[in-house]
C-alpha cells in the first residue's frame, strides 16, 4: 500500500513539467500571433490607451458663452487622452439657460415726495369706465432704528374701482399698497386687494395677492383666490418693481429724446418687461388741471412696450405684447398728465382730473422748467 501512494504520488515524466498523476490535466497558453501588419501593435497599443482613458466629468463645466467658444484646452503639461481628448476638440455652444445679468437701477427714493396725490379719470375704448388714484402716503421710520441699524420706507397706496356702463355689468374694486425703500426706491413689500361684485371675468369674486422681496431678485407670493392659497417663490431680475413703485421708477427718469430705459414688474404673479424710450417736447391737448396749474401747452411724451416674459427675461410665446403712451409735466415734478395703454378690445386711457402737491417743501429733482 504504501508502495501503491509513492507511485500515485511519483512525477511519470522528470524531463516536463511537473505533472502530478492523478491530477486534471491543464491547457497549456498558445503563444501570442505575430500581427498580421506591421503597424498592428501600435493599432493595439493605441486601443489600450483608449480603453484604459479617464472618462470625463460629467458635471457642466462653469462657462458663461454667449456664442461659439473652444473648450480649454489642456495641452500645456495636462495633456488629454482617448474620449476626453476627442471631446475637447470641437468647438461648442453653450446652451445652458440663466436668468440674465440686469443692472440694479440708480437710487431715486428723494423723487418721491409724501404727500402727492394724483386722481385720474378712466376711459376704456372711448367711454367712461371708473377712476384710479395714486398717493405717496408717509416716510415710516424702522423699528430697528436709523441706519445703519435700519432702514426707512415710504408707503404708497393706489385705488381704481369701475363705475359708468363697465359697473352696470360688474364693479371691480382694486386696492394697493406698497412699501420702497426710502433711499432706494426698492420694492419691499406689497399687497393687492383685487373684488368683484356681481358677474366676473374670473373664477374668482375675491382675491389678496401678497408679495415680499427677500432683496433683490427674489419675491415671495402669497396668492389667496376665495378661498384657495397658493404660495410661490420667483426668481426675477434685479430691477424688478410692482406696479406702484414701477410708476415712481418711471417718474424719475430723466431719458432726453431717444434714450431709453427697461425695468421688470411683478403683477399678481405675472412677470412683465417694461422698456421706456423718451420721445421729447411735444403739443398736446393739456388737461384743464394741466392749465389751472400753469403748465401750458407742451409736455414731455414717453412711449413703451409691455411684454410677459419668463425668469430668463425671453417673451412667452402666443402672449401679445402692449403699447404705452404718457405725457408727463416738463419741470422736475414730472406729473403724470395722460397715460395710455393698449388693451384686448381697445385703449385704456387714464386723465389727470387732479393732483395734491406735497404739503412740505422737498428737494427738486434735477430737470428742465417747464415750456410755455
Amino acid at each position: 500500500m504504501v508502495a501503491g501512494s509513492l507511485a500515485v504520488l511519483s512525477p511519470v515524466d522528470s524531463s516536463a513539467a511537473p505533472q502530478w498523476v492523478g491530477a486534471a490535466p491543464t491547457k497549456r497558453r498558445s503563444p501570442p500571433r505575430a500581427p498580421a501588419h506591421p503597424d498592428a501593435a501600435g493599432t493595439v497599443g493605441a486601443a489600450a490607451s483608449v480603453d484604459n482613458a479617464i472618462a470625463p466629468t460629467s458635471a457642466s463645466p462653469p462657462v458663461v458663452s454667449d456664442g461659439v467658444t473652444t473648450r480649454p484646452d489642456h495641452a500645456a503639461g495636462q495633456a488629454l487622452v482617448g474620449t476626453a481628448h476627442a471631446l475637447a476638440q470641437p468647438r461648442f455652444r453653450d446652451r445652458r439657460r440663466r436668468i440674465p445679468t440686469t443692472r440694479r437701477p440708480a437710487d431715486f427714493g428723494d423723487t418721491l415726495r409724501p404727500g402727492e396725490h394724483f386722481r385720474f379719470d378712466v376711459t376704456f375704448a372711448g367711454n367712461p369706465a371708473g377712476l384710479a388714484e395714486a398717493e405717496i402716503v408717509a416716510v415710516e421710520p424702522d423699528p430697528r432704528g436709523p441706519p445703519p441699524a435700519g432702514a426707512p420706507k415710504i408707503r404708497m397706496e393706489g385705488h381704481a374701482r369701475t363705475s359708468g356702463v363697465v359697473s352696470v355689468i360688474a364693479t371691480v374694486t382694486d386696492d394697493m399698497v406698497t412699501y420702497v425703500d426710502a433711499r432706494t426706491g426698492a420694492a419691499i413689500s406689497s399687497e393687492n386687494v383685487l373684488h368683484y361684485s356681481g358677474w366676473a371675468p374670473r373664477k374668482y369674486k375675491h382675491r389678496v395677492t401678497e408679495h415680499t422681496y427677500e432683496g433683490r431678485g427674489q419675491v415671495r407670493i402669497v396668492d389667496t383666490k376665495d378661498d384657495d392659497v397658493a404660495k410661490k417663490l420667483k426668481r426675477v431680475p434685479l430691477d424688478t418693481f410692482d406696479p406702484l413703485s414701477a410708476m415712481a421708477w418711471v417718474r424719475s427718469l430723466d431719458l432726453e429724446a431717444g434714450e431709453s430705459a427697461k425695468a421688470h414688474v411683478i403683477d399678481g404673479t405675472t412677470l412683465l418687461r417694461i422698456e421706456i424710450e423718451g420721445k421729447g417736447v411735444e403739443k398736446m391737448d393739456m388737461p384743464s388741471i394741466g392749465v389751472a396749474m400753469g403748465l401750458g401747452r407742451k409736455a414731455y411724451r414717453i412711449d413703451g412696450t409691455i411684454t410677459r416674459v419668463d425668469r430668463w427675461d425671453q417673451a412667452v410665446p402666443g402672449k401679445r405684447v402692449f403699447s404705452l403712451r404718457a405725457w408727463l409735466s416738463d419741470d422736475e415734478r414730472k406729473i403724470p398728465l395722460v397715460m395710455e395703454s393698449d388693451m384686448w378690445v381697445g385703449a385704456i386711457r387714464l386723465v389727470l382730473t387732479a393732483y395734491d402737491p406735497p404739503p412740505t417743501k422737498t428737494a427738486p429733482r434735477v430737470g428742465k422748467p417747464a415750456t410755455p
